[in-house]
């Protein structure tokens, strides 16, 4: 049996559960994007909100023990199907898989692109335009803290949690 860290990304905070261990941190997508003012942010501000997130999960990694030994990262929560669409061009059914190297091509292509030129893109809806932002931080942040390959963003009732 395979295990598998869970996370609920939510826009003020997110929750880690895995081999029956859980714990909650206080920073989610929202906290994030909300650090990112600038139009395009500058690198500063963006390494600061995945910085803040990867921070954070050292508390994870202590509280969850058996995450730091994960096989898969399951993943679902605001803004993260609209991530996927982003990536894809569309809106795409879920589960989806994204590796690390395709997140953190979405993640460098949304950062570096002024609110005006980010609403172009398909699969974004104008609503989303700032907050994919902090979606796509945690994202990277995750990916690299914990040095998975691929997480997997599912629905809510395949979450588990």
């Amino acid at each position: 049996m395979s295990s598998a860290l869970h996370i609920h990304l939510a826009d003020r905070h997110s929750t880690y559960r895995c081999a029956g261990a859980e714990h909650t941190l206080p920073v989610g997508s929202a906290t994030l994007a909300a650090l990112l003012t600038a139009d395009p942010p500058p690198p500063e501000d963006l390494t600061n909100a995945i910085g803040l997130l990867a921070d954070h999960l050292e508390d994870v990694v202590r509280e969850v023990p058996a995450s730091g030994a994960a096989e898969e990262i399951l993943i679902h929560g605001p803004g993260l199907a609209t991530l996927v669409a982003v990536e894809v061009g569309a809106p795409t059914p879920l589960p989806y898989t994204l590796d690390r190297p395709t997140a953190e091509e979405v993640f460098r292509t949304l950062a570096t692109e002024p609110s005006a030129a980010r609403r172009l893109n398909p699969g974004l809806p104008a609503e989303e335009v700032h907050s994919v932002l902090g979606v796509s931080c945690a994202v990277v942040a995750l990916l690299r803290r914990l040095d998975h390959t691929e997480l997997t963003v599912v629905a809510v009732a395949e979450a588990g949690n």
